[in-house]
């Protein structure tokens, strides 16, 4: 019977995601101009024609091959349109995937069913299905992979392990960000399995070569292109050196396409370790300003509305539109209602308090903390169920007559 309910709630939510971002792509005119979409667009023309991507390791693989792989079967001018509806897709199973995680974490139907149609209806992850940037692919993966995190969590089978770190490896290939997530793992299983701590270890190895295994064709690559081992790619230097320079200001900034040393070297390893050498040394020689930096990133990172053509979108078709700062203090105040539960949720606070570092570390950007959003709501509709319940069970008490001696 509940194996019945589980697979009608996930119908549920995949059919309702599904056909609101249908419903939105209908009539949306994607961005071609933006300057990370046109990049990334000429890689994947690239690698549509058989070259294999090209000279460098400036992006991480994985949207420019699926883009690649679009453009092939519906030429140039098509694949705007299939990029779309299949993000529409993989946007709708994301949705299914949040219902899983916090159906696990809380234990209950309610928070799943809750999660899954917040994140069905949240309207930048909708909006994005529409761009042909990594992020829907990424969360995709990402989600994938925390769903059989926690299966793991449950079963503790070396199994679960492997499917965990293969499915983190295809979302560090899309987006290196959770290169380092099966270390969170560690902390969280070690509370949640009584601190055995070679169950535990043995299960981050599993996660971790099954997570190296997976990226090693392209690190190959990247040997035999470049000469050096590059593990991804080397935009995390040039990242590093935009978010600590000596005109930095916690956001992305034009260091200057022509004449920047670190620009010009491209999709070089040598423009990642000297973006790292340069952004290290700004940071050793200005303390003082690099603590007000990592203020200002961490407080946007908390404060910060969605990109403004997702809010001038909301608010030119009247869409209710709750910014993401408010679901991240619904998320806090979740977190804090459910804290009994901090065995199901504790993974879900790590990776919140590990993106926002992330952050930190490089720059602010509101599309960057779109990966990080759904988690913000995962927490925020558990938060929501624990209040109803909480009002039923004193409405049920005082209903309860009493009984006493005569």
């Amino acid at each position: 019977m509940k194996r019945k309910t589980d697979r009608y709630d996930v119908a549920v939510v995949f059919l309702v995601a599904l056909g609101l971002r249908l419903l939105f792509n209908w009539g949306f005119v994607t961005n071609k101009t933006h300057a990370d979409i046109a990049s990334m667009y000429q890689y994947s023309l690239r690698v549509a024609q058989g070259i294999y991507y090209g000279e460098g390791v400036y992006w991480p693989p994985g949207f420019i091959f699926l883009s690649g792989g679009l453009i092939r079967l519906f030429g140039p001018e098509g694949y705007w349109t299939a990029v779309r509806y299949l993000q529409s897709v993989l946007g709708a199973a994301t949705c299914v995937f949040g219902y899983l995680i916090d159906r696990a974490a809380f234990g209950s139907r309610a928070a799943g069913l809750l999660s899954g149609f917040l994140l069905a209806g949240y309207l930048p992850l909708i909006y994005y299905t529409g761009l042909a940037f990594s992020e829907t692919l990424f969360l995709f993966f990402f989600l994938a992979a925390v769903c059989f995190l926690y299966r793991l969590a449950r079963t503790q089978a070396p199994g679960d392990a492997a499917w965990s770190g293969f499915l983190l490896g295809l979302a560090t290939l899309t987006r290196p960000v959770s290169l380092l997530v099966p270390v969170l793992v560690i902390p969280w299983y070690w509370l949640l399995w009584e601190r055995r701590w070679r169950l535990v270890l043995g299960r981050f190895l599993i996660i971790g070569a099954a997570l190296l295994l997976t990226l090693s064709p392209w690190t190959v690559r990247n040997l035999l292109v470049t000469g050096e081992p590059v593990l991804v790619d080397v935009n995390g230097g040039v990242n590093f050196y935009i978010g600590h320079n000596e005109r930095a200001t916690g956001t992305w900034m034009d260091l200057g396409q022509k004449t920047n040393p670190v620009i010009l070297l491209g999709g070089s390893p040598e423009a990642g370790r000297l973006g790292y050498r340069l952004g290290l040394e700004f940071i050793l020689a200005n303390p003082r300003k690099e603590l007000s930096l990592a203020w200002t990133k961490f407080k946007w990172f908390w404060t910060k509305p969605s990109d403004w053509y997702i809010t001038r979108y909301a608010r030119d078709r009247g869409l209710p539109h709750l910014e993401p700062p408010i679901w991240g203090a619904l998320a806090v105040v979740g977190a804090i209602l459910t804290r009994r539960r901090w065995r199901g949720t504790l993974f879900l606070l790590l990776y919140v308090l590990y993106y926002n570092a992330i952050i930190v570390a490089f720059y602010f950007a509101p599309r960057y903390r779109l990966v990080v959003e759904p988690f913000f709501l995962l927490l925020a509709a558990g938060g929501m169920v624990e209040v109803v319940s909480c009002m039923l069970r004193r409405r049920a008490s005082a209903k309860k007559p009493v009984t006493g001696e005569a």
